[in-house]
């Protein structure tokens, strides 16, 4: 006996010819309107000889090294003949918790979402309408891009990018719904409207989806120069989910396949709001600060050396000796930043409360060549600064070398801890015994080498430390290294404050939300504006970056495209 279920555009034709459908078709399109899941089953009776001849091309089908998956669809395709009806069946997928909530707040982010899913035309629109993808009318718009030739589906590609011109003067959420055939179809006949239509439209529906077609439907965004993110909990999604640039699976009763083979695993879609909003946003504010200075606690020590060696006749001496050169990466520069991890430039309510603050991250604003420019210029000052006022002040003193080395490290042991101190913006007790306690392990460990006769820094520490002439110099490469750094940092904060530097003093304040709420709302509509007017293969191709205090219009808005992040999502 052959028993086979599946969607209704898959069994109804392999029935028999004489097989009534009527009722059955009915009861599935009342069952879809309702959001229903449907279901068709059928069967039907095999004799033994049918079934072995079936057998052993099943078995070579299985067996196959080209082309195995294809050879096995035939396979069954011959078998699933000429099968009687038994019925169907729906079930409510429920809608899980917080959904229509995380998908709202997302969108206020800048955030784009597709919807791939295997259901019917009815049962993912009204999944889309209840879980708020979809806007009703009159606040939304909902195309349908439909046909059963490339002539048709031509017709209304065409038809639905007109509508959309003429809605494009109303404030409608405007989003479009096409079934696998019709996508197919688009792609290979009518690629260019269907990509124009779908980089207009921040909502999108796919429904009648393989697979291999999700796969295909990233790949293809990804085309488009935008971030995508797919999340699904079946194993159906796992090729989408693998293919996107970040893919989360959710654990549940679907299984865990997609949840293995994601990058990050969620118990519940709701989650996925704090894994982008909060977690995201501050691993890429704090990845973009230890990569920034990683790369100018080097330029730092190398300038200085190269500094030196003019005045050296450049002999090839180095100021550092090698130990002092070890321990500035491993002991005296490296834990302080290791506690960055905790940092957080706003709270993780006011990033709730405030979605569009994303919209920094999307453009790029704290990593991009604009800010690398800053922190080479702000190591080439210090270095300049360090290694000027460390020649001068000893240059009438019958100092060694190695003195000069060590006034030289300590006035950069000490901009370091002053770069870290301002840079961070919430401070923790690990923080500041991180920052503070380093600066103090640096004169430990090195007057215990001083005390080392065959170390090559025997008794320096004792002797400089000793002397009004090496704090009153390090106090003075600390003013002149951060002096212009705090003015500027002040400048910025005051005059030209960024949307984060406005919810920075609202929460330092301690103030009501109305008190600035216009001043902060007016920055957040300015940057959701910025990058809704933003091309993404413009701001690919040539961008221009400036830095988060910046707060410029035309950088927000020439960077947003490219990292427009699209969830792709089979069922919520």
């Amino acid at each position: 006996m052959l028993l086979s279920k599946g969607a209704d555009e898959a069994i109804f034709p392999v029935l028999c010819s004489d097989q009534p459908t009527r009722v059955v078709a009915d009861a599935v399109e009342f069952f879809s309107k309702l959001g229903l899941r449907t279901m068709c089953l059928a069967w039907k009776e095999l004799n033994e000889d049918e079934y072995l001849n079936w057998s052993i091309k099943c078995k070579d089908a299985s067996s196959s090294v080209i082309e195995r998956e294809w050879k096995m669809a035939e396979c069954c395709q011959l078998m699933e003949t000429n099968l009687e009806l038994l019925g169907v069946t729906a079930i409510e997928d429920k809608l899980q918790e917080g959904v229509p909530d995380t998908i709202e707040t997302l969108r206020k982010a800048g955030i784009n979402f597709w919807m791939l899913t295997g259901d019917k035309h009815t049962t993912a629109v009204q999944i889309a309408l209840s879980c708020n993808f979809v806007l009703p009318e009159p606040a939304g718009q909902l195309l349908h891009v439909q046909g059963s030739t490339p002539e048709e589906i031509a017709i209304s590609l065409e038809r639905v990018l007109c509508t959309m011109h003429t809605l494009s003067t109303e404030a409608k959420d405007v989003a479009f719904v096409i079934d696998g055939w019709a996508l197919e179809m688009a792609l290979k006949h009518n690629y260019e409207a269907f990509t124009k239509l779908a980089t207009s439209c921040r909502t999108a529906i796919c429904c009648r989806v393989t697979p291999s077609q999700k796969a295909q439907m990233v790949e293809l965004v990804k085309s488009w120069k935008f971030r995508t993110l797919a999340i699904g909990d079946g194993g159906n999604d796992v090729r989408m989910i693998q293919e996107a640039h970040v893919g989360v699976g959710i654990s549940g009763r679907e299984g865990l396949q997609a949840a293995r083979a994601s990058d990050f695993s969620i118990g519940k879609f709701r989650f996925l709001k704090r894994l982008i909003l909060i977690h995201g946003r501050y691993s890429y504010n704090r990845t973009s600060f230890l990569a920034q200075y990683s790369i100018y606690k080097s330029l730092l020590i190398c300038l200085i050396q190269i500094l030196f060696s003019f005045v050296s006749g450049i002999s090839g001496t180095s100021l550092f000796n090698t130990f002092s050169l070890m321990s500035y990466n491993v002991l005296y520069t490296s834990v302080p930043v290791m506690v960055n991890i905790l940092d957080k430039d706003i709270s993780e309510s006011t990033v709730l409360q405030h979605p569009q603050i994303l919209s920094y991250c999307q453009a790029e604003r704290l990593l991009n060549p604009s800010t690398f420019a800053g922190w080479f210029g702000r190591s080439f000052l210090h270095a300049t600064i360090v290694f000027l006022v460390t020649i001068h002040v000893y240059a009438n003193e019958k100092s060694e070398v190695e003195e000069l080395s060590i006034v030289a490290l300590s006035g950069c042991i000490w901009l370091q801890a002053f770069v870290v101190a301002v840079e961070t913006n919430s401070f923790t007790v690990l923080q500041q015994l991180a920052i503070w306690g380093n600066l103090v392990a640096f004169y430990v460990v090195n007057f215990i080498v001083s005390m080392v006769p065959w170390g090559g820094m025997y008794t320096i520490m004792f002797r400089i430390c000793g002397q009004p002439c090496y704090w009153l110099t390090l106090l003075l490469i600390t003013l002149l290294g951060m002096g212009p750094l705090l003015a500027l940092k002040c400048f910025l904060f005051i005059y030209q404050p960024s949307a984060i530097n406005i919810l920075q003093q609202l929460e330092h304040s301690c103030l009501t939300t109305n008190s600035k709420f216009s001043s902060i709302e007016s920055h957040l509509n300015k940057i959701d504006k910025d990058l809704e007017n933003s091309n993404p293969a413009e701001a690919n191709a040539g961008s221009v970056y400036e830095p988060l205090l910046g707060s410029s219009p035309s950088s927000s808005g020439r960077v947003s495209g490219l990292s427009s992040v699209n969830i792709l999502q089979s069922n919520p």
